[in-house]
């Protein structure tokens, strides 16, 4: 059954999670469509996709960017213990959300700073009774800060490193300020840089400027509500669950779940920023909810529940890139 397959560590779940993605493959080749439109600068991001002008090499790219960011996620499972090591359940829904990103037309923003993110995620919860962690935190916070040039609206996941730095360990300054140079570093690089070679100076403070004053809702299709709404019930049903069962049998683990919870809510404003549109919306969270929806998964006790709701979620997003496809 789909759900025994997941919750048998790396080897019970290779098929499974291979076979869907090789389906998801197939599929993207058809999309030719973007689901993304952007309306703020992202510096370097489109000065990627104006490199590449091959339908072929974006579909290549895009395709990696996901296959980098369910092995990240798969370290994590493995490694990080904030879920049960066998709980390929996150690695499941991680890749089902990122999925509606595909694309020929351009290389994916959203994927490429979800594999960033994915990183600095990585490297904080790797603080956790740790005696070295300088290099963590400075990393963590480098790359978020190189992804403002990717996508200025990731302005709102900066928070997230400090707030999780604070339930992860015991106040220490030297690490607040190490995070706070790993934040500044890439800026203060690019800053000098522009000066130099004069060309967009003060970049990142006038695309926040511009960010700021243009908020609207996001827009929705039809065609994307039952795979929304889906994991928008997978994520409810998950909160009831810790509500009811706890956060997990360790403090690592009920640490991480606090994390990924301030994530949603302080990620929560770039749902309003311009531009932004309803796949856009789910992608966002798609770090958080794979894990907490994961762990929901692999605490359900009824098999027949877990596979109805694994069935219809897969379902709801072959459905959504079906109509990509017709649309195209």
């Amino acid at each position: 059954m789909l759900a025994n397959s997941l919750n048998r560590g790396f080897r019970g779940s290779f098929i499974t999670i291979l076979v869907i993605y090789l389906l998801i493959l197939i599929l993207s080749i058809f999309i030719k469509d973007p689901s993304e439109h952007y309306y703020f600068p992202n510096l370097f991001y489109n000065f990627l996709t104006a490199q590449i002008n091959s339908g072929a090499v974006n579909f290549i790219m895009n395709h990696v960017l996901l296959l980098t960011g369910i092995t990240i996620v798969s370290y994590i499972v493995s490694n990080e213990e904030i879920v049960d090591k066998l709980n390929y359940f996150p690695v499941l829904i991680f890749m089902l959300i990122n999925a509606t990103a595909l694309s020929s037309e351009d290389i994916s923003l959203m994927l490429l700073s979800n594999v960033a993110i994915l990183y600095s995620v990585y490297k904080i919860f790797n603080i956790y009774r740790q005696e070295n962690v300088l290099s963590y935190i400075y990393n963590a916070c480098f790359w978020i800060s190189v992804t403002l040039y990717l996508n200025i609206s990731n302005i709102f996941i900066v928070p997230f490193l400090f707030v999780t730095l604070i339930i992860l360990r015991p106040f220490y300054w030297r690490e607040f300020a190490i995070a706070l140079l790993g934040f500044i570093s890439p800026i203060f690089i690019y800053e000098c840089l522009s000066y130099l070679f004069n060309f967009n100076q003060w970049y990142i403070f006038e695309s926040l400027h511009e960010l700021f004053q243009h908020f609207r809702a996001p827009v929705f299709s039809t065609h994307f509500l039952p795979f929304f709404g889906l994991i928008l019930l997978l994520f409810v049903l998950s909160l009831l669950s810790f509500l009811s069962q706890g956060f997990g049998n360790t403090v690592k683990k009920q640490k991480a779940k606090s994390c990924f919870l301030w994530y949603i809510v302080l990620v929560s404003p770039s749902v309003f920023t311009s531009g932004i549109n309803y796949a856009n919306t789910l992608l966002l969270f798609s770090i958080p909810l794979a894990f907490l929806s994961g762990e929901f998964f692999f605490n359900l006790k009824s098999t027949r529940w877990s596979n109805v709701l694994l069935t219809l979620t897969i379902a709801a997003l072959f459905y959504y890139l079906f109509r990509k496809i017709e649309l195209t």
